[in-house]
């Protein structure tokens, strides 16, 4: 007995393991949330949408650290996340684990902001986003803009002539949920004709305002 017991020893063993690394990525990933709200107190609308717990978001609001101390928590998150071994998980935890990384790093590179730091395009594009734009010589464009003059030719300015084009196409804000609503329902038909959709299928449309982007 003692022999075909140590197999479920060792399994329970393994599994336990495996268990406490999860919870382990849980709280890192609790503590990343738990930062970029308390972020959110010194720069307004750093958290573009939270759905999760309420009480969160109070506390952060009622008790948030200062720049210091959250780029000290920042740190202290990255260390832990690296110290993560999720080889023997499912792949989608190491994406996970990829992803909390980029993004504390992320934060971490805005505090620096906030607290007054600037960095060069390029750097702050890689630091804040993950991401290196490659920045060609202006005169590059020049066959892009060339055609783009072909297609609206013209007096005045390239630019003038782009935003009057552009503007042709913007939808009266009085007749922008009529639209919406008409194209939706023109999806849904062309949708049905190849997808048979759930009888109660249906969404809520909301438009966003008062901010610094628009959907």
């Amino acid at each position: 007995m003692r022999l075909l017991a140590l197999p479920f020893v060792l399994f329970f063993a393994i599994f336990a393991n495996a268990a406490e690394r999860r919870t382990t990525l849980d709280e890192a990933a609790q503590d990343y949330v738990r930062l970029v709200l308390e972020i959110n107190t010194h720069e307004k609308n750093f958290v573009d949408a939270y759905f999760g717990p309420p009480e969160w978001r109070v506390d952060a609001e009622a008790h948030p650290r200062n720049i210091s101390e959250l780029k000290a928590e920042a740190d202290r998150i990255q260390s832990t996340l690296s110290a993560i071994d999720t080889s023997a998980q499912q792949p989608i935890e190491d994406r996970r684990k990829a992803w909390l990384k980029a993004n504390v790093a992320s934060a971490r590179s805005r505090l620096d902001i906030i607290e007054g730091a600037r960095f060069r395009f390029r750097d702050e594009a890689t630091r804040l986003f993950a991401l290196t734009p490659e920045l060609r010589p202006l005169e590059s464009y020049d066959p892009v803009l060339e055609r783009i003059e072909a297609l609206l030719p013209g007096s005045g300015p390239l630019a003038e002539r782009v935003e009057a084009f552009r503007n042709r196409y913007v939808i009266p804000s009085n007749r922008l949920d009529a639209v919406m609503r008409a194209a939706i329902s023109e999806c849904r038909r062309r949708t049905l004709a190849h997808i048979q959709l759930p009888a109660n299928e249906h969404f809520k449309m909301e438009f966003v305002t008062r901010h610094s982007w628009g959907a």
